[in-house]
């Protein structure tokens, strides 16, 4: 099924039109250095260059510290975006094994990890991380994206425990089990392709709602911290601004909700894919 449903998903248009997005901005994160007209931590002149509006010399325009804004949300992109996936990847990986742990093994095992996932996932994950920051200080990008990702599993670990018991009821498993293949041989070869879709889609909401996550906290200087530049602090930096440089909150919201409004569209359009599939089948 899981082929078939890529397959689904690459001639979606909807999806196609995400995807190129999502790729673009990852391309100019990486490419950053090289598309960058300034240096994105100088302050050239904070007297005459300070918060110019957009122009041809600068095309986001400056901010309070004479900083060309585009600059700075380019090399903003690699920190944001590095964080954001970094994050999902761990977030995905320990879900999906603790998920697909709980299933396969069963028993106590089932039920710790059951029991563990009820009791934190009904604590709100925004205030757990604020509190959790604000008790060891200020972080770097590596323990930012260790706290994230470590609070991020939990769905899903769900959506992997619930699939997998699905698919070890199903006769291509039973099939399997009596041909001899062991246990742990049916979950490489069989049921974790079977359930990657399911995974992909948690993998793109973890994605969206790790980008504004990591934008809150920079903004509120609990996250990344100057001169580093990050979509957060890039917002935080024009909030005494709203009214005379608009230009310094338009660019980094543009691109926090670009990203994350294609990465739910992505997800979006994934899960119809999956549920076309299974009707059909």
């Amino acid at each position: 099924m899981a082929a078939s449903t890529w397959h689904r998903l690459r001639h979606d248009g909807a999806a196609r039109g995400a995807a190129f997005v999502l790729g673009a901005v990852a391309a100019a994160a990486l490419l950053a250095p090289w598309l960058s007209p300034f240096d994105p931590t100088a302050q050239p002149d904070p007297v005459a260059l300070r918060l110019l509006s957009p122009s041809w010399a600068h095309l986001f325009g400056t901010d309070p510290f004479s900083r060309d804004v585009l600059s700075r949300v380019l090399h903003g992109a690699r920190v944001s975006l590095g964080v954001a996936a970094g994050a999902m990847l761990l977030s995905v990986t320990l879900g999906a094994a603790l998920g697909a742990l709980a299933a396969v093994v069963g028993g106590w095992v089932d039920a710790a990890i059951g029991g563990l996932v009820d009791v934190l996932i009904a604590m709100p994950r925004l205030l757990v991380v604020i509190a959790l920051v604000a008790t060891f200080g200020t972080l770097s990008p590596w323990w930012l994206v260790a706290l994230i990702g470590g609070s991020g599993w939990l769905t899903t670990a769900r959506i992997v425990r619930a699939e997998f018991r699905d698919h070890l009821q199903r006769e291509y498993v039973l099939a399997a089990r009596a041909l001899g293949a062991t246990r742990w041989r049916i979950v490489w070869r069989h049921l974790l392709p079977a359930v990657a879709p399911q995974v992909a889609v948690a993998a793109a909401l973890a994605f969206a709602a790790v980008i504004p996550l990591e934008a809150a906290l920079s903004f509120v200087g609990l996250g990344i911290q100057p001169p580093l530049p990050s979509w957060g602090n890039i917002l935080l930096d024009g909030t005494d601004y709203l009214t005379t440089a608009w230009w310094l909150v338009l660019a980094p919201v543009a691109a926090v909700s670009g990203t994350v409004g294609a990465a739910l569209v992505l997800a979006d359009r994934l899960r119809a894919a999956i549920a076309d599939e299974e009707r059909e089948a």
